[in-house]
């Protein structure tokens, strides 16, 4: 079965650390940072984004989101720069597992598709690396219980 978006905002909703705006050129072209390579590109506002872009400020529904992430809906996200996003955005696939931390807090996914797990949580990232690592189990569906109940029995919360 093939990957289908449901639309959720996850993907983007800590892209902010990575993608940030370094100016605006025009009322819809921006030149973006990568923060972590230092890389600059630039980007163009979707025409059919122009006003939804301008009428919401991500940073207050999620403080560390990608600025050009926003919602139609409550549970309805959309990239305002889909047509000319980064290549980093275009390789991008979503996740298979999400971590939540006891707050609810998005901390750490395993990548659709793969075993590859992403976290800058240290304590997180010791519990795969002891706990997940190395583990073979055929049956994907068992994996993910496994996984499931490694997290939840240390006081985190999975979702599929």
């Amino acid at each position: 079965m093939a990957f289908q978006c449901q639309q959720c905002g996850e993907c983007c909703s800590s892209m902010g650390d990575i993608i940030g705006i370094e100016d605006r050129i025009d009322p819809v072209r921006f030149r973006i940072r990568f923060s972590v390579t230092g890389e600059e590109r630039m980007v163009t506002l979707d025409l059919d984004m122009v006003e939804l872009f301008r009428s919401q400020d991500i940073g207050q529904l999620r403080q560390r989101a990608c600025p050009f992430l926003r919602f139609r809906e409550p549970e309805l996200a959309c990239c305002t720069i889909h047509h000319s996003r980064t290549d980093l955005c275009r390789r991008y696939t979503c996740f298979r597992l999400l971590v939540l931390d006891p707050k609810g807090n998005h901390i750490g996914r395993v990548q659709e598709g793969s075993l590859f797990f992403s976290t800058l949580d240290a304590d997180l990232r010791k519990l795969w690396d002891d706990e997940m690592a190395g583990v073979t189990i055929p049956d994907e569906a068992a994996w993910e219980a496994h996984v499931a109940d490694v997290f939840s029995r240390a006081g985190y919360r999975i979702v599929k």
